[in-house]
């Protein structure tokens, strides 16, 4: 029998896509060759590409999202989507495999959509009853936004882009006098920005993994870093940053974190693999954000909870394959 096609979609249309090509080489490499047939999607502004795992490019129908191989255009079975950020993180590529009926191992339209927001998650989050931080949306960069930030906020503070990831374009303001710069920075990369108050505590996250039907938390891992938050430089460049998996934490407290984490994923309708990262105060648990396509490569927490827990990439991604295929 011919092996399905799996579509490995990787780019988009931010500063994370040299991520994406990280975590969509993981993928491609985790795929059992001898049951599917991974393929590049790339996706980017001025056009879409195929290619083979070895970079061998092949024609390829956008609209019918088919591959030519030399024989003619085959429809692929399934799409492993691996963009971080827009169109992959937010539901613009669901809804478009959706109408043409290929299934995904992400969350749905409304689910990722949802989830691509900081603060409608957040503001969710918190009529479901789950603790989050204080929080506000500026919509527009106008000389009110320090006021507010100042009189509903609070300083220590968090000024985020509203809808991107990998820390980019976050500043963590001690000062009145830097909440100008920072909102700058954050409106330079969306058109909505979150102002949220500072957590203090020990830095969690954790993986929650869809496989066989069954939604299970990872290992907990603590994030012990030397910078002021776990910015894009703690992430992927610093020497001292620590990722202790599983948490030294006590099993009362892993519990209650895997626990929280599984029931957000329930909740926002995930599906995949997600990462929820939290922090401990010592009394209880905020969570800070909801990531619905987290990194995947080698460097990224997510593949390093797999292998604590004893399930591994490969076993993960083509479990993922199965679940798409039998949909």
């Amino acid at each position: 029998m011919q092996r399905p096609l799996i579509a490995v979609v990787r780019g988009g249309y931010t500063g994370e896509s040299v991520i994406s090509m990280q975590s969509a080489r993981t993928m491609m490499e985790a795929v059992d060759g001898s049951r599917f047939h991974g393929i590049y999607v790339t996706v980017e502004l001025d056009q879409w590409g195929c290619t083979e795992a070895d970079g061998s490019p092949l024609p390829f129908d956008r609209g019918a999202f088919a591959v030519d191989r030399g024989q003619g255009p085959e429809r692929f079975s399934a799409a492993l989507i691996a963009i971080h950020g827009t169109p992959g993180e937010d539901g613009r590529i669901q809804g478009y495999l959706d109408m043409l009926g290929v299934p995904y191992q992400t969350g749905g339209v409304l689910s990722m959509a949802v989830a691509m927001s900081k603060f409608s998650t957040a503001g969710l989050l918190r009529q479901m009853g789950f603790r989050v931080a204080t929080s506000i949306l500026l919509l527009n960069n106008d000389d009110l936004g320090p006021e507010r930030v100042l009189a509903e906020v609070g300083l220590p503070c968090f000024v985020k882009p509203d809808n991107s990831g990998s820390s980019i374009g976050i500043s963590k303001v001690k000062e009145p006098g830097e909440l100008k710069s920072a909102l700058a920075k954050a409106f330079a990369e969306s058109s909505a920005v979150m102002c949220e108050a500072l957590v203090q505590g020990r830095e969690l996250t954790c993986g929650v993994i869809r496989l066989n039907g069954e939604v299970r938390a990872m290992p907990v891992c603590e994030i012990r870093h030397s910078h002021e938050f776990f910015n894009y430089e703690a992430k992927y460049h610093a020497q001292d940053t620590e990722e202790l998996i599983p948490a030294p934490l006590p099993d009362e407290v892993t519990r209650l974190v895997q626990e929280r984490s599984q029931a957000i994923y329930l909740a926002l309708k995930c599906d995949g693999m997600v990462r929820v990262d939290h922090f401990w105060t010592g009394t209880e648990v905020v969570t800070i954000e909801v990531n619905t396509t987290p990194g995947f490569s080698p460097a990224s927490i997510f593949p390093k909870m797999l292998k604590v827990a004893g399930i591994g990439v490969p076993a993960a991604i083509n479990g993922l394959i199965e679940g798409m295929l039998q949909r």
